[in-house]
């Protein structure tokens, strides 16, 4: 196994600092809702609460994972033009869910855009790690 030179995952590092500010504004907006509707833990039955904990939820059933991935792809090719766009089409991905399905429980064209681009974000740095590693093998 031949070692590689590990690259500062400047992109990363960046992506990570985004997705971070924007899981503290879904955050904020279901603690505001909470203190509004008066439901200290669940959703109380209320519906806008549920929504908007799922917003939340979705948010971060998805990101770590793809954070974790392009770490590694990162740290492995360096801060290139590939990375910094499958990042910023995950980052978009996950605005426009957030504000599709902040809009509807159902579908809507950010929900559906969202879902796809992050579907597919997370299949395409998945393929690439993989390939990354069997070649290093």
């Amino acid at each position: 196994m031949d070692l590689e030179l590990v690259h500062t995952p400047l992109y990363t590092g960046l992506t990570a600092a985004f997705l971070i500010v924007m899981q503290v504004v879904l955050m904020y907006r279901v603690i505001g809702l909470r203190g509004q509707a008066e439901v200290l833990f669940g959703t109380g039955g209320n519906e806008a609460l549920e929504q908007r904990q799922r917003v939340h939820g979705n948010f971060i059933e998805n990101v770590p994972t793809f954070l974790i991935g392009l770490a590694l792809i990162e740290l492995m090719v360096g801060s290139t033009l590939w990375v910094l766009v499958l990042a910023g089409v995950f980052v978009v991905s996950r605005i426009a869910h957030a504000i599709g399905l902040g809009m509807s429980t159902g579908v809507t064209p950010g929900r559906l855009v969202g879902t796809l681009g992050t579907m597919i974000c997370m299949v395409v740095a998945a393929g690439y790690l993989a390939y990354l590693v069997i070649d290093q093998l």
